[in-house]
């Protein structure tokens, strides 16, 4: 799920006219979006990515799902340590565990990650980096745009407890600090018609290379000094900028419906396209978190829960209720006699399911996230 989480930048659709697509802000997915992806496992290493130009055919109909993918788009407060982000419009959680947050600044003319947050061994809640602005698309974009997204950067430090600068008159060494930026180099590549599994999109390809920096500075005299201030360790270290010759192509679609990225596959320095590949799967139509109707009120609590979950509906003599685990499957159903239900969940295994309920007519009334935790 990291590799969705660290490639995902909100449904963004494309208008096609011309020979051209563009893609606008006006799909970007936001609060209360849900978008459902596969991963092939196996198979992306056999597909053919095509070249750089206009007019391309990408036949990805062969790809099968080993795995499911996805992303749950939420209020940042869902998310640990989210006052660190007070400008983040939304956070990106993982469909099946909450194990990586990703927060999202969204505009008319941009969309950048601003924060992440993951978990370290023991389980609790880290910012690992000391900056992030990583700007993931812009717009209008369209073939042959190109820019470079901001630098990530996160610090490790090593004290050394010795003077390795050895004898004479230097200042006196004993710590060095490296720091890591992570950048990356933005293209609007090609153009073409994506063929998937559950259909055809005109689409734009946006090739991102991976670019490495490494600082390093050493500790002397009370302060922290460049690498190159060191006559001695700059022998053998400093400071350096290259392109690790990784590089990731997504594929954005120009039907609003699709809410997100349609691929994704990573490649290798040599051009080789990874085994994994993501591509799109679903979206609940419509929206998760929209209630239809202003007459309807929906109460369900716990929220995660255990055992008994109550769902109250007020509006509406009776109502059904059923439930898709990740994978779209349908877990489980139930109906209500009268407008509360007490629905035992304590059969279902832990996870995040999506939970649906219909008036008596058949009418969509909420579509939700409900966790189940044991």
């Amino acid at each position: 799920m990291k590799r969705i989480l660290l490639s995902m930048a909100g449904g963004i659709s494309c208008l096609f006219a011309t020979a051209q697509i563009t893609l606008t802000h006006d799909y970007i997915a936001t609060l209360g979006d849900t978008v459902f992806m596969s991963e092939d496992t196996l198979n992306g290493a056999s597909l053919d990515l095509g070249s750089a130009a206009g007019n391309q055919v990408w036949d990805f109909t062969s790809l099968i799902e080993h795995e499911p993918d996805g992303a749950f788009l939420e209020d940042p407060s869902t998310a640990p340590l989210s006052s660190n982000f007070p400008e983040a419009d939304f956070v990106v959680n993982d469909l099946e565990e909450d194990s990586m947050h990703l927060f999202f600044k969204q505009t008319d003319d941009y969309l950048d990650v601003i924060g992440l947050v993951e978990y370290d061994s023991t389980g609790n809640p880290t910012i690992p980096f000391l900056s992030l602005s990583w700007r993931f698309m812009q717009f209008p974009a369209e073939f042959q745009d190109s820019w470079s997204s901001s630098e990530l950067g996160q610090e490790q430090s090593e004290h050394l407890g010795v003077d390795p600068d050895s004898l004479g008159p230097h200042p006196t060494i004993d710590s060095l600090r490296s720091r890591v930026y992570f950048g990356f180099e933005n293209e609007i590549d090609a153009w073409g018609e994506l063929q998937l599994p559950a259909g055809n999109w005109m689409s734009l390809r946006h090739r991102v290379v991976n670019i490495l920096r490494i600082e390093v500075d050493w500790y002397g005299d009370s302060a922290w000094r460049p690498i190159s201030e060191s006559s001695f360790l700059s022998l053998f270290i400093d400071s350096v900028t290259y392109d690790t010759g990784d590089v990731s192509y997504r594929w954005w679609g120009d039907n609003p419906a699709a809410n997100f990225f349609l691929a994704e596959i990573e490649t290798d320095s040599l051009g080789n396209p990874d085994s994994t590949v993501s591509f799109l799967k679903g979206v609940p139509e419509p929206p998760l978190g929209l209630r239809m109707g202003s007459d309807i009120n929906v109460q369900l609590f716990p929220n995660p829960a255990s055992d008994v979950m109550t769902i109250t509906v007020e509006g509406v003599e009776s109502f059904s209720v059923s439930m898709m685990d990740v994978n779209m499957r349908n877990v489980w159903n139930e109906q209500s006699i009268g407008s509360t239900m007490n629905s035992d969940v304590s059969s279902l295994p832990s996870g995040a399911y999506l939970l649906q309920i219909k008036d008596e007519s058949g009418r969509l009334i909420e579509l939700q996230k409900v966790q189940i935790i044991h």
